[in-house]
């Protein structure tokens, strides 16, 4: 497996490009922005992208998927929950933001135990409700996926829309911090960590 990070949009989305070497299969997580940075990458690596996956549809994760979609012929996995975040009606205040933004139709809807796979590799949805109502982990190997839910060192906000912040402690602190200590967090913001550092320096948990 190899792994792709690249840093869009305004508020600095990571979009992940993840891929399987042998097939060059991948799926990209998240295509907040700039879409054309996205496909230089799918196509310098020469990938076959057979999946756009979304942890949340907050619009900083989104603004590029049509794009994506169209160039690749990718299919549309969206957590089921979050798909009436999906419209530009329902992004208040950030609507000025997405004036150039294509709504697409999932092909697939997401909830807790969903997988897609391509090449050689599985990705698999966790439910981790609170940011958004379906906010999600996507586990790829011994990588996660963690969105807007867990950051280093912090944890996602819960005063937009459709957040909670019990929920979302809930979903952290009873289901994330159980996994194992080895496991990569790959966050929709800041820098990568583990679920062990998080355990010892979340000033949150």
């Amino acid at each position: 497996m190899k792994l792709m990070q690249l840093c869009v949009g305004m508020v600095r989305t990571n979009c992940y490009i993840v891929y399987d070497e042998a097939t060059r299969e991948a799926a990209v997580i998240d295509p907040g922005d700039n879409a054309k940075s996205i496909l230089h990458a799918v196509n310098e690596e020469q990938l076959n992208v057979k999946y756009v996956l979304l942890t949340h549809a907050h619009f900083d994760h989104i603004l590029a998927a049509h794009e994506v979609l169209e160039a690749t012929g990718a299919q549309y996995v969206v957590p089921e929950k979050d798909t009436w975040l999906l419209s530009r009606d329902n992004m208040g205040q950030f609507r000025g933001l997405a004036r150039n933004y294509v709504q697409d139709t999932p092909d697939i809807l997401a909830g807790e135990g969903t997988a897609v796979t391509f090449g050689g590799l599985t990705a698999t949805y966790m439910s981790t409700p609170g940011h958004t109502p379906g906010s999600s982990v996507i586990k790829i190997g011994d990588c996660l996926f963690t969105g807007d839910t867990l950051f280093r060192a912090s944890v996602g906000r819960t005063d937009f829309p459709g957040g909670d912040t019990a929920t979302l402690m809930e979903s952290i602190s009873g289901r994330l911090m159980t996994l194992p200590d080895s496991l990569e967090i790959y966050p929709g913001h800041g820098y990568p960590s583990t679920i062990g550092f998080e355990k010892q320096n979340n000033p949150y948990l």
